[in-house]
């Protein structure tokens, strides 16, 4: 599953959670957005999050994930795939390397959620861009809104459109 082309289901009673992020150079704002999907492909939950200032997309990425994590720590779920479509920061992720960095203290972050949620089944990987496609679209929209959750039900018509054309390679 390492680097799938297409976005995939969990297997049955798992969650995968896709984490993407952007950053808008012009208005010196960056987002981040997760989506949270169950073994059928419905939406669970998906989080928006815009901020004011510049930083690295790396950085973003980072602060996408750990939201990912934290989350997935929040709602107490087993067996959860979070995935995103930066290979280099699941490699430091899972790597021991440190750093003083602000990114390296994200990763540390990361790190420590990670293994409180070890005995939850949950494990981080990377994916492709396209099949990462519905955090993308998210992370990109989330700028033009406020902080948002978004739950069935409440999902606005273009993002629904969204979430069905993702499945439609299943």
């Amino acid at each position: 599953e390492y680097g799938r082309e297409h976005w995939q289901p969990p297997k049955e009673n798992r969650v995968k959670v896709n984490s993407d992020a952007a950053t808008f150079q012009d208005s010196n704002n960056y987002s981040f957005a997760i989506v949270a999907r169950d073994h059928n492909g419905k939406l669970i939950e998906a989080v928006s999050k815009c901020r004011a200032g510049i930083h690295s997309p790396e950085m973003v990425k980072a602060m996408g994930v750990r939201e990912a994590l934290s989350w997935t720590k929040r709602k107490q779920l087993q067996g959860v795939i979070v995935e995103t479509d930066c290979l280099q920061l699941v490699q430091v992720i899972q790597s021991s390397h440190s750093s003083l960095s602000y990114l390296g203290t994200l990763v540390e972050e990361c790190r420590t959620i990670l293994a409180g949620l070890k005995y939850q089944n949950v494990e981080l990987r990377f994916i492709k861009r396209f099949a990462n496609k519905v955090a993308h679209y998210l992370a990109r929209y989330c700028c033009l809104v406020a902080d948002r959750t978004w739950r069935i039900g409440d999902v606005h018509p273009e993002f629904n459109s969204v979430l069905l054309l993702s499945l439609i390679h299943i």
